[in-house]
């Protein structure tokens, strides 16, 4: 009897977790340029059906993207030359029947008529500085590591416990690799 109600929570998790949506880095492009490395990139956010709901219903999400670039063998004291994260929101006014997309870090704004065209606008990433030359050792393997997620904690805080213990919400494309040539 144990075995079988372990069994179902199991199987009731897992069919939660999985409702085909996830965000996905479609595209990396690193060009160096000049005294420095560019990215170009193009990650495919693809939302839950609780997001989705949450966005129609006038909820504000959050999306943050990590990058890093590390020596390929790098101590764990040794800092890394290059780390930001990058701030957008998406938002739907019910009243413009509008998609918002905010750019947190210059504070630039664009408006969608469809979710889609919202998202995928929202997943274009273009010549976005990276490291510089002087900051890399001559001679080290580097690589960027990058991952895109959605930002629980600023969901607005009724829907914070929700999404922490509830399936549908824990939407990232887990770590990514990509070497930097010299």
């Amino acid at each position: 009897m144990k075995h079988t109600i372990l069994l179902l929570l199991m199987l009731l998790i897992v069919f939660t977790e999985a409702n085909g949506a996830s965000f996905s880095v479609k595209e990396v492009q690193i060009n160096k340029v000049d005294n420095g490395y560019r990215l170009n990139a193009r990650i495919d956010y693809a939302l839950s059906d609780k997001a989705h709901q949450a966005l129609s219903n006038g909820v504000p999400l959050t999306l943050k993207v990590q990058l890093v670039v590390d020596k390929v063998w790098r101590g764990f004291w040794e800092p890394s030359p290059f780390a930001q994260t990058l701030w957008f929101q998406i938002r739907y006014h019910a009243l413009t029947e509008l998609y918002r997309v905010v750019d947190m870090q210059s504070g630039d704004e664009q408006n969608f008529v469809t979710q889609e065209a919202a998202l995928y606008a929202l997943g274009e990433i273009n010549n976005l500085p990276l490291v510089r030359l002087v900051q890399l050792i001559p001679g080290e393997a580097y690589q960027l590591r990058l991952r895109a997620d959605l930002d629980i904690d600023s969901l607005p805080l009724p829907l914070q416990p929700l999404a922490y213990l509830g399936g549908g919400w824990k939407l990232t494309t887990g770590w990514s690799q990509w070497p930097l040539q010299p």
